[in-house]
């Protein structure tokens, strides 16, 4: 494998076109995703959902995703430690299509930071479920966001105001598997381990997002699913009017 796709691990490439930088209204349709130099390729889609903007501001960019939601991946054989991932080499450059299933999910990301927390409203209030995605900084695009995610993650349950607190990590042994495919560099894959440890820590601490108030963040009663736009596979999609 180029040796220089492993070194790109880590970070969004660059765009083609032109960066649109203007913050998404709130109630906008838009597409989050993960975007990767790949062997078979080069830059492309790894894997896309659809959602709806929450807030978009220096602070915090906010995306809900409710069951139904379009959603996109790489067409492949499953590989790895939890059969998820598709190995170098084994895609052509097709995707699958899906929906998102299951309960309504909240991203919050705060521009600039390495990491989003998630979080599960079924309806009536916040699950127990929290998740912290290890990835690369949100960046703005005419359809949403590009993000490139890092494998690695965390993983709490129970409620951060009180003691019935359980935080850990998730996903290592994956992380690890795309460090000895040619993926991720050893650099690059133990910068990602400390970012995780840093994200773990404030988990702990119950600071960051986790610390917020999320009432401002409950989803929508009757929220609509959102398809995946025209062109979400571009990377050079057209500007917003």
């Amino acid at each position: 494998m180029d040796p220089s796709i492993a070194r790109s691990f880590g970070t969004v490439p660059a765009a083609p076109g032109a960066v649109d930088s203007r913050p998404h209204a709130p109630g906008a349709h838009v597409v989050q995703r993960s975007v990767r130099d790949f062997v078979e390729t080069g830059p492309a889609v790894g894997f896309a959902v659809g959602g709806m903007v929450l807030e978009d501001t220096r602070h915090h960019i906010v995306l809900m995703t409710v069951p139904g939601s379009g959603m996109a991946g790489r067409n492949g054989p499953g590989s790895g430690p939890s059969g998820r991932l598709v190995a170098p080499g084994d895609w052509d450059g097709s995707y699958r299509l899906g929906a998102w299933r299951g309960t309504t999910v909240v991203r919050v990301h705060c521009p600039g930071e390495n990491w989003s927390v998630w979080r599960w409203h079924d309806g009536a209030d916040w699950t127990r479920q929290w998740y912290g995605n290890l990835e690369a900084p949100w960046r703005r695009t005419p359809l949403g966001y590009d993000m490139q995610d890092w494998a690695l993650d965390v993983v709490a349950q129970g409620d951060p105001a009180t003691e019935d607190w359980q935080v850990a990590m998730k996903d290592e042994d994956e992380l690890e598997w795309l460090v000895e495919r040619g993926v991720a560099s050893r650099e690059v894959a133990d910068r990602i381990i400390d970012t995780g440890r840093e994200l773990r820590g404030l988990f702990e601490r119950r600071e960051g997002a986790v610390g917020e108030d999320w009432s401002a963040w409950v989803p929508p009663a009757g929220a609509a699913p959102v398809d995946l736009p025209c062109g979400w596979q571009e990377l050079d999609a057209a500007p917003r009017r």
